[in-house]
């Protein structure tokens, strides 16, 4: 198995992921709403309609405006069935705007697409573009859902994924809770995600049970990178029993250890910590943890429970013997904060998000 990555990129990527899955949709939904306007105009394809006033007239490359970027896009033409001129789209010329689809909306679609809340999704474009509700009609609105819910549903049996990131991810409000799968040539995919907090065990279940349902392989062993929530580990094993192997944040583990230990005694925990990890073998490795937790009984009581719970998770990565090289990027999720990447560029002069209508089964 050869893996590259880079320590900072794992959660950069389930920002991006999400960024470009709203992106996405904004792209097929602008599609959708001018299919939509070019029947309203020129009715259903092949039919016979001798009153009609425009006609189709082939496509042309074009642009619509997403979270401030200018994307391409094929826009269908029409022309006048008195005059052949060219009908403008009102949709397209919409869409073309500079303020068109505000990264606000564009967020507010993804979490709608989290909650299965589709029917929202459609209406949050329509807004996102300036389209008037009047505008969409109960078949687009049919289409559109169905497409989204194709999307959510795309198969993952292609791909072998032996490592599988989960974390909270900020998002706009709320938090997103995102599986990053790292397929064997070292590639990072958003698998899915779901609105809540990795200490929902119950969201955590959804999340992997449709992961596997969609075809994500279960019956391999496969490397779970994760902060350490209980509820987390406990839908893990739910879902992928005796073939889940798991590997506890390192820097989530420091930092909570830390915060039991007096000030003046941290420096020595730290390097002794650091020391630990640092050891190529497995049982030295552990040795070495067990002497930490018995100076910890002496100085520190409270940090012995947080260094002894799930120990020897922190060094799964030496008990699998994974080359040191690729280790040391399985080892943590990193700090959330260090990752909002280009979504902060994006939403960081953005100062409300409208919360969205949410369905009954979000």
């Amino acid at each position: 198995m050869q893996l590259t990555l880079d320590r900072t990129e794992v959660l950069q990527q389930m920002q991006e992921g999400l960024h470009r899955l709203g992106v996405w949709l904004g792209l097929e939904l602008a599609a959708l709403l001018m299919k939509n306007e070019v029947e309203r105009l020129c009715g259903s394809r092949y039919e016979h309609q001798p009153e009609r006033k425009a006609t189709r007239h082939g496509r042309q490359r074009g642009v619509v405006t997403i979270a401030g970027q200018k994307i391409g896009i094929d826009r269908p033409r029409v022309r006048s069935t008195r005059d052949q001129r060219e009908l403008p789209l009102e949709v397209y010329g919409l869409a073309h705007r500079e303020d068109a689809m505000p990264a606000a909306v564009l967020q507010r679609m993804v979490r709608g697409v989290s909650c299965r809340d589709y029917e929202g999704v459609i209406e949050s474009a329509a807004e996102g573009f300036g389209v008037k509700r009047s505008s969409v009609s109960r078949a687009f609105a049919a289409a559109s859902v169905k497409k989204i819910a194709e999307l959510n549903a795309r198969r993952l049996d292609d791909t072998r994924f032996p490592v599988v990131f989960i974390d909270g991810i900020g998002w706009a409000d709320t938090t997103m809770v995102v599986a990053l799968g790292i397929s064997e040539d070292g590639t990072k995919r958003v698998l899915g995600f779901r609105e809540g907090a990795t200490e929902n065990g119950e969201v955590c279940k959804t999340l992997f049970e449709d992961l596997g349902e969609r075809g994500l392989d279960t019956s391999t062993p496969t490397l779970f990178v994760i902060d350490g929530g209980k509820a987390l580990r406990k839908a893990i094993t739910k879902v992928w029993g005796s073939k889940a192997l798991v590997q506890r944040c390192r820097v989530h583990k420091k930092r909570n250890i830390q915060a039991h230990v007096p000030e003046r005694h941290w420096p020595d925990v730290a390097r002794m910590l650091d020391r630990a990890w640092a050891e190529a073998d497995f049982e030295r490795a552990r040795k070495q943890l067990v002497t930490l937790a018995a100076y910890l009984d002496r100085i520190a009581p409270d940090a012995t429970g947080s260094l002894r719970e799930g120990m020897e998770e922190t060094l799964t990565v030496k008990r699998l013997r994974i080359d040191p090289a690729l280790a040391m990027h399985l080892v943590t999720t990193n700090p959330i904060e260090s990752a909002f990447s280009c979504v902060r560029k994006l939403t960081g002069r953005v100062t409300g998000y409208p919360l969205p209508r949410y369905s009954a089964n979000c």
